[in-house]
């Protein structure tokens, strides 16, 4: 199966998402914006703090209410005081924009964002520096929206512009990857390939990789990845063990997730509900009810607590036997 990802990514065309319409009437926010350039010369641009505009504006973005025109306007007026922006108001905006539900304000919140940062990217680095902190938001969101193409386009340009990816940029795209149930190409095009990117995998990147084949039924990959993880040196946590354990006793192999349970206390993870869950429906649903009490009571013993969920499986048990 060819790769549909190579690490030589193409730039990114902002052209697809074009600048939206600003043909409303003048909004609340503009006419504020023209009042204060309109008003006394003494009020100069120290008069207008970007950080308390980008707040307001993204407090707006949340709950729905900020239009394009708004958000546009927004940008006109800090390219005109030239007063920069520090990263993180101009993050929250851009994350607040892409990740909001589509309302009768801003229909679509993801193209918005990436508008205001092509704005950036094409000459208004004078006042906003988007860092690799930016890049990431802006490819989670596509992520979530399902835009892998433009996620990876964004990872190109985050590249090509000298700022190193880290391993947070890297999981995002991971992620993405595995929800899209294309493990593999998470596997060979990013997770054998992030040294190469200047960072090293940790616990959570191969935490992603192992959940996405288990999710896909590939549970032979998903062990010999979890094997892997420990000759690089890597430790599994308490995600890593209880993945690996809750898909073994969903194959009903519950010899291995018994195995895997001891290896995991033995390094010094404490198993949680989650975990004792997994290995109560796995003998309850095999038929297997005194070994489900006796995880019950390991369960109880360790100080791990019930939840609603364990005592569900253990009635929905009763009634059915």
């Amino acid at each position: 199966m060819p790769r549909r990802l190579p690490l030589a990514l193409l730039p990114l065309h902002t052209k697809a998402m074009p600048r939206l319409s600003s043909t409303t009437p003048m909004s609340p926010l503009r006419l504020r914006l023209r009042a204060r350039h309109s008003s006394s010369t003494s009020h100069s641009s120290r008069s207008w703090e970007p950080h308390t505009a980008f707040a307001a504006a993204t407090e707006r973005a949340r709950s729905g209410n900020l239009t394009p025109e708004d958000a546009h306007h927004l940008f006109d007026e800090l390219l005109r005081q030239a007063n920069p922006v520090q990263e993180r108001p101009l993050n929250n905006l851009l994350a607040a924009l892409a990740r909001a539900p589509a309302s009768a304000a801003c229909s679509d919140g993801l193209a918005l964002a990436v508008n205001l940062f092509s704005r950036i990217s094409q000459g208004a680095r004078c006042v906003a520096h988007p860092t690799a902190c930016t890049y990431g938001i802006l490819m989670d969101c596509c992520c979530r929206a399902h835009r892998l193409d433009l996620a990876f386009a964004f990872f190109g340009r985050l590249l090509r512009t000298g700022l190193k990816a880290g391993v947070i940029q890297v999981c995002t795209l991971l992620k993405g990857l595995c929800h899209a149930k294309r493990t593999d190409e998470a596997l060979n095009v990013l997770l054998h390939r992030m040294t190469e990117l200047g960072c090293t995998p940790d616990v959570v990147a191969y935490n992603t990789v192992i959940h996405g084949f288990f999710k896909e039924g590939q549970v032979g990959k998903a062990c010999s990845l979890f094997h892997e993880m420990a000759q690089q040196g890597v430790a599994p946590n308490l995600m890593t063990y209880t993945s690996v354990i809750d898909a073994l006793c969903k194959a009903k192999a519950m010899d291995k997730a018994e195995y895997f349970l001891r290896q995991m206390v033995d390094n010094g993870v404490v198993p949680d509900n989650v975990t004792y869950n997994s290995l109560i429906h796995g003998y309850s649903s095999s038929g297997h009810w005194k070994e489900a009490v006796r995880v019950s009571k390991e369960m109880t013993s360790r100080r791990v607590t019930a939840d609603v969920h364990t005592y569900n499986m253990f009635m929905t048990f009763l009634c059915k036997h």
